[in-house]
C-alpha cells in the first residue's frame, strides 16, 4: 500500500567510484557539520551543492550525537563486544553496495534511455534487475522500491509520516532531518513551503505531489535532467545527481 499525499499547491574515505559525497562517515551522520544550516522558518544557508536544514535543533545537537555515536562504538570495542573490523564491514557495505551511488546511476541511466525511464516507473524492480549493480540492491529495504519521475508538471517530494522509511539500496541511509517529525508532519501539510525553505521555489503552475514511503513500498524520485548536459556520458551524469534531487528537496 502506498499513501499518495497528493496536494497542488528536501574523516572521508576512498568509496564507491571515489566520490567523497558518499564517504563512509558522512553516509552515518550527514548532517552533522556545526554550520549546515539553520532552522525552518529562517533564512536557509545553501551550499554549492545543496541546501540543508537543522530545524529547531540546537547547533551542536547533531555533532554531539555524532561524538556519542564514536564514544559508544569506542566503548563496545573496548569491552570486547565487537571490533573495529565488525563496524568498518558494515559501513564498507554502505559504501560500495547500498547507497545514493547506486541511485545515481538508475538516474542518470533514465536520462539515457526513455525506454528504460518509462520501465522504471512502470516496475521499478524489474527494471533496476537489468542493470549491472551491486547486490547490495536486493538486500533489505529494497524489496519493494517505486520510482516517480519529474516532469515539467509535475515535482514529486519522498517522506515517511510514520517514521524514516526509505529506499536504501538507492539512497543509502536517511539524513537526520528525514527522520524529524517537523519535517514529516509539514511536508505532508505544506509541502510548497517546505520546499521553498529547502531553496527550492516551486511555481504555483506545477504540480506537488508527495510520496509516503512505508514498510510496503519505498519512493524515490527521478529528478529532472539539467539542461546543457546533452553531450555528457552516462557516467559523468551520474556525478550529478545528489540524494536530495532523488528525494525531491533539490534540484540536479
Amino acid at each position: 500500500m502506498s499513501a499518495d499525499l497528493e496536494t497542488s499547491g528536501p574523516e572521508a574515505t576512498k568509496v564507491a567510484d571515489g566520490d567523497p559525497r558518499f564517504s563512509r562517515r558522512n553516509l552515518l551522520f550527514a548532517g552533522t557539520a556545526a554550520a549546515a544550516a539553520p532552522a525552518l522558518g529562517t533564512t536557509i544557508s545553501v551550499e554549492p551543492a545543496r541546501a540543508q536544514q537543522r530545524f529547531d535543533y540546537p547547533p551542536d545537537r547533531e555533532a554531539k550525537n555524532a561524538a556519542r555515536a564514536l564514544a559508544l562504538e569506542a566503548l563496545l570495542i573496548e569491552k570486547g563486544i565487537i571490533t573495529g573490523n565488525t563496524v568498518d564491514s558494515v559501513l564498507s557495505f554502505f559504501e560500495t553496495q547500498m547507497g545514493p551511488f547506486n541511485g545515481a546511476k538508475v538516474v542518470a541511466h533514465a536520462w539515457v534511455d526513455p525506454a528504460f525511464k518509462q520501465h522504471l516507473v512502470a516496475d521499478t524492480p524489474a527494471a533496476i534487475a537489468g542493470m549491472q549493480l551491486p547486490k547490495g540492491m536486493a538486500g533489505a529495504e529494497g524489496e519493494h522500491m517505486r520510482a516517480v519521475a519529474n516532469s515539467s508538471s509535475v515535482h514529486n517530494l519522498v517522506i515517511c509520516t510514520l517514521c524514516s522509511c526509505y529506499p536504501w539500496p538507492v539512497l543509502g541511509l536517511p539524513p537526520y532531518w528525514y527522520k524529524d517529525p517537523t519535517f514529516r508532519a509539514r511536508a505532508a501539510r505544506e509541502p510548497r513551503a517546505v520546499l521553498k525553505e529547502f531553496g527550492l521555489d516551486i511555481p504555483s503552475t506545477v504540480e506537488i505531489k508527495t510520496w509516503d514511503s512505508s514498510a510496503q513500498i519505498r519512493w524515490f524520485v527521478v529528478p529532472d535532467r539539467p539542461s546543457g548536459t546533452d553531450g555528457m556520458s552516462e557516467a559523468d551524469l551520474a556525478k550529478l545527481v545528489t540524494p536530495e534531487g532523488m528525494m525531491g528537496v533539490a534540484r540536479v
